[in-house]
């Protein structure tokens, strides 16, 4: 997990400025590019208020699972869920860091310390609130018989599969940050195809394997979940005065479908370490003989 996870940053982080210095490109062509807006863009009322409401929206949801299926997450899975969302505010500061290149919405450049205190809370509680809403979703009667299909889709082999996605991955990373106009899409889904080329590599499922038995209950909830998730925020951020300037509407709606997925696929890596898999256990060596052999010299 812990490998995954650091390779799966490094790559965020690094990829980018790869494919910006090999373009030749220099800061002010960012500075262009970005919609840079004034101090009144780091709205401290209205994120603390967010903060707040996203936190009543995850105990509101997680009731409603308690109702529907008796089930209690934050009883039973506290542990996982604060790594959930460890991780999930990781994840958003990485999509936070590739806005730099991309310039999809307006951001504030100064006071980087006390954007960090207050928007991390924040970014802490999006992930789980996509996993709660997931399961509250999946919960409903009937929706996954509705969503599973007799149609299958067999996958291609999945070194083939792990390699193309990581190929992906990479592209969307370094092209993006020039080609933001034709990869803009490529380049916001690289951290998910990324997430997923690492579990293949890993031998693990990701979020798309469903498909090869036609249950398609998982993918398109988790991608509902993150779409209610983005939208409720935006609507609680909007509500408390919070102003936050996005180029493209449609590109928003598919972003937050892409985050669902995402945190799905995260929450994945992260429940390895309950599972107790490990890497090193598929290679183990054979054991050895069990009855000593005693060779005398002559």
């Amino acid at each position: 997990m812990k490998t995954r996870l650091g390779i799966f940053v490094a790559a965020i982080v690094l990829l980018p400025l790869l494919g910006f210095f090999v373009s030749g490109m220099e800061w002010d062509d960012l500075t262009q590019r970005h919609l840079v807006g004034d101090a009144s863009i780091v709205n401290l009322p209205a994120t603390l208020l967010t903060t707040l409401m996203m936190a009543g929206y995850i105990l509101f949801i997680n009731h409603l699972n308690k109702l529907i299926t008796g089930n209690q997450p934050f009883k039973e899975q506290q542990k996982f869920l604060l790594w959930v969302g460890a991780a999930g505010a990781v994840l958003c500061w990485l999509t936070t860091y590739l806005n730099l290149y991309a310039a999809t919405w307006a951001t504030q450049a100064d006071n980087p310390l006390m954007q960090a205190l207050l928007y991390t809370p924040l970014f802490a509680l999006l992930a789980p609130a996509v996993l709660s809403t997931r399961a509250f979703i999946a919960a409903l009667p009937g929706v996954l018989k509705i969503m599973r299909t007799q149609h299958s889709c067999p996958p291609p082999a999945p070194e083939t599969l792990s390699l193309t996605l990581l190929a992906l991955a990479i592209l969307g990373l370094t092209g993006g940050v020039t080609w933001i106009a034709h990869l803009a899409l490529l380049f916001w889904l690289a951290p998910l195809l990324l997430l997923m080329g690492l579990q293949l590599l890993w031998n693990e499922n990701t979020v798309f394997s469903g498909l090869k038995t036609g249950d398609n209950g998982r993918l398109i909830c988790a991608g509902l979940a993150g779409l209610v998730t983005g939208n409720f925020t935006l609507f609680a951020y909007h509500s408390n005065g919070g102003v936050l300037a996005i180029q493209s509407t449609l590109l928003q709606q598919v972003g937050f479908i892409i985050f669902g997925l995402t945190c799905m696929q995260l929450a994945d890596v992260v429940a390895e370490n309950w599972r107790g898999k490990k890497r090193s256990e598929l290679f183990q060596q054979k054991k050895k003989f069990p009855i000593p052999v005693v060779v005398k010299s002559k």
